[in-house]
């Protein structure tokens, strides 16, 4: 799949939860997301898994990119309830990404610990979780807060710092052109 970086997401998708996972198979993603990997569905598009949700409820456009499994759930955020986030984290490491209709959130974990977690526009030192301060210095190595925690200028919302963030501190990237225009797997979460 192609690695086209994640701030295209905002441009695509109203409302989103995007749950990466390093090195994981799409397989135990699902499955660390409470879902059934026998109910994944082939060839699933957009239109499609948005019909499918508004059927049945939550569902995940499923696929790896760039080292990382995804889950992209469009109007529902499912990754970062109920300890998802910790779950999908164990043994390796985890970035939730969420802007739907509550604040947006970026979650990040490893080895099954929240290690930061933050509402963009949050002042750093408000941010809650086990080691806040790593986050905050890979992020300032990736150029994008200031040495008083602030977020660095050029980016027009909190949520475009948040994804240009992600994507610049971990190395995030989704196919845009399979997600938006093609097919994927997808899979209806608990």
């Amino acid at each position: 799949m192609a690695e086209d970086g994640i701030q295209w997401i905002a441009e695509v998708f109203d409302a989103y939860c995007v749950t990466f996972a390093r090195d994981l198979d799409v397989a135990a993603l699902v499955r660390r997301l409470g879902g059934e990997p026998a109910r994944v569905r082939r060839d699933v598009s957009v239109g499609e898994a948005l019909s499918w949700a508004m059927d049945q409820g939550s569902v995940a456009l499923l696929g790896t990119c760039a080292g990382w499994a995804f889950a992209v759930e469009l109007w529902s955020h499912e990754g970062a309830e109920r300890g998802a986030p910790e779950r999908v984290s164990a043994g390796t490491e985890s970035v939730v990404l969420v802007s739907s209709t509550g604040p947006e959130a970026f979650l990040h974990s490893g080895d099954g610990v929240l290690l930061a977690s933050f509402e963009p526009g949050t002042p750093a030192e408000d941010w809650s979780g086990a080691a806040p301060d790593a986050l905050r210095a890979t992020l300032a190595a990736a150029g994008l807060l200031a040495g008083d925690g602030t977020p660095c200028p050029g980016h027009d919302t909190d949520g475009a710092w948040m994804l240009a963030a992600a994507e610049r501190a971990f190395g995030l990237s989704l196919p845009r052109r399979t997600l938006e225009h093609g097919t994927t797997e997808a899979v209806l979460l608990p």
